[in-house]
């Protein structure tokens, strides 16, 4: 009996023990499950983030493809739109004087040669240039140049530089010379904005600034010398000696083109040409010679400088009469000083020529010069005018009232000046007198003139509030102010150009 619960007993442990080992069992089995739904849970997430990242990246591939293929085309298409930019100061940087002296011709050919020279120089520079556009500005005041050419017998007429212009501008599709107009750093204006716009402009490959007559043109050129890759990019165009600032100037480019530009100043006095030619013009044609013996006679001759008249005893001489009395061109210099030929002198002295003494015609009175003004900026300013006579202003709007018509500016501001003649609905008969022409000025000076920059001389309209110039810059109309436009502009006058667009500057 003994043995039967022994045995049982080690049943009981042996299952016991063998209980502990299925539970063992069974949390390894748990614990393993666990961590495999673990394991697999973070293997979904991973391969998620796998297939996410593989989506992005092909994503990244299809848009860097895109965007490398904008980049080529972009390249493309500003390699097939690059060209070469010349800014030229027309003021300073003149031709060559055979091109400027074969007139319209010159022109053309000026133009082939400064193609080329641009194209050689730019060959130097690059290998892949053969196939850019070469666009050239010349800004320059064309008759202000001309006038200048004209006087220093460079062209036989100032006309002459609109025709060599003209042919300049068609022989090359992308060259211009830009008429400016008169005023004060207007080339330099438009010489400053283009090169400031064009230099980060990635289609223009090159500058060639010509301007280094001017130091004006040193402070925008003062932010590129650092930059070595910005400056490398322009190329300083000398033709007379450069400013000593623009020698000094590190990293930017330099070249000449003497064969086109005039390498030395314009001659600062006129030469004999075209005064001599103008005044042969201008000179009566010689009367027949004489040829008959005259007494002795005093003839008033009219002195051209102080309109006074002046008696003249000269003696007789015998010569066969044909007709009227001799002159010759050569007789009236004689006379007069021999060391000056000019018709003015003729006219100050009279004429001798062995016979009769000829008065010749009184030279017309001098006219007062005129002037017009304008500011740094390049804005007109209006000259004070003298009081007016109020009695004049009532006789003005009295008349004006009477005949229900207002005065014809044009015909009474300007010399009888009135395109539309007889038809004309305005009054011009009958004239007006000083004190009343003066009242209609300061009538059509309240009328603002449509261009702040008005180069005509003789425009009698107004370009400044009067009241503000005149009241230390107060007006009391206001922005009612027909000129409000104009309020608050610089009034300091700058320059001043006359009749014949020579310009003054204040110091």
């Amino acid at each position: 009996m003994a043995d039967i619960d022994l045995a049982t007993m080690n049943y009981a442990a042996q299952l016991e023990s063998f209980q502990r080992s299925d539970e063992a069992r069974q949390r390894l089995v748990t614990d393993l499950l666990e961590k495999y739904q673990i394991l697999a849970q973070r293997h979904k997430s991973l391969k998620n983030d796998f297939m996410s990242e593989q989506d992005i990246r092909r994503m990244y591939q299809s848009q860097k493809d895109d965007l490398q293929k904008q980049v080529d085309d972009t390249k493309l298409a500003l390699d097939g739109s690059s060209f070469v930019l010349t800014l030229i100061d027309g003021d300073g940087v003149v031709f060559q004087d055979m091109l400027l002296a074969a007139g319209a011709n010159g022109g053309s050919e000026a133009a082939s040669k400064l193609q080329q020279a641009i194209k050689e120089h730019i060959a130097t520079l690059y290998s892949n240039s053969g196939s850019w556009p070469i666009m050239v500005n010349i800004f320059v005041s064309l008759d202000k140049l001309a006038a200048k050419l004209a006087q220093v017998g460079l062209l036989k007429h100032p006309t002459e530089m609109r025709g060599f212009a003209q042919s300049f501008s068609v022989n090359q599709p992308l060259f211009s010379i830009i008429d400016v107009g008169h005023g004060k750093e207007r080339a330099d204006f438009r010489i400053k904005e283009m090169l400031r716009t064009f230099n980060d402009n990635p289609t223009c490959k090159h500058i060639i600034f010509g301007g280094c007559h001017d130091g004006g043109y040193l402070l925008n050129l003062d932010g590129y010398k650092h930059h070595a890759v910005k400056a490398a990019r322009i190329t300083l165009l000398e033709s007379t000696p450069a400013v000593q600032g623009f020698r000094e100037l590190p990293n930017f480019r330099r070249a000449r083109f003497d064969h086109v530009f005039r390498s030395e100043p314009l001659p600062p006095n006129p030469t004999n040409g075209y005064i001599q030619a103008t005044a042969a013009a201008h000179m009566p044609p010689a009367p027949a010679p004489l040829v008959q013996t005259t007494p002795p006679v005093q003839v008033p001759v009219r002195s051209m400088s102080t309109h006074s008249f002046a008696t003249t005893n000269t003696p007789s001489t015998a010569s066969p009469l044909q007709g009227s009395p001799s002159i010759s061109i050569s007789s009236m210099a004689g006379q007069a000083d021999p060391s000056n030929t000019s018709w003015a002198t003729v006219g100050k002295t009279g004429v001798d020529d062995g016979g009769v003494t000829i008065p010749l015609k009184e030279n017309k009175k001098k006219m007062k010069t005129k002037y017009m003004y304008f500011n740094k900026e390049g804005y007109r300013l209006d000259e004070k005018l003298p009081p007016r006579d109020q009695s004049a202003v009532v006789s003005i709007d009295t008349r004006m009232k009477h005949a229900k018509k207002n005065l014809c500016n044009h015909w009474h501001l300007n010399n009888g000046n009135c395109a539309n003649g007889k038809f004309c609905k305005f009054q011009h008969e009958p004239k007006l007198s000083a004190a009343e022409v003066l009242a209609l000025r300061y009538k059509a000076r309240s009328l603002p003139c449509k261009r702040p920059q008005c180069e005509d001389i003789d425009c009698y309209l107004g370009h400044q509030c009067t009241n503000e110039r005149d009241n230390n810059g107060y007006c009391s109309y206001g922005g009612d102010c027909h000129l409000s436009t104009s309020h608050g502009m610089d009034r300091v006058k700058h320059v001043r150009l006359d009749q014949d667009w020579n310009e003054e500057y204040a110091k």
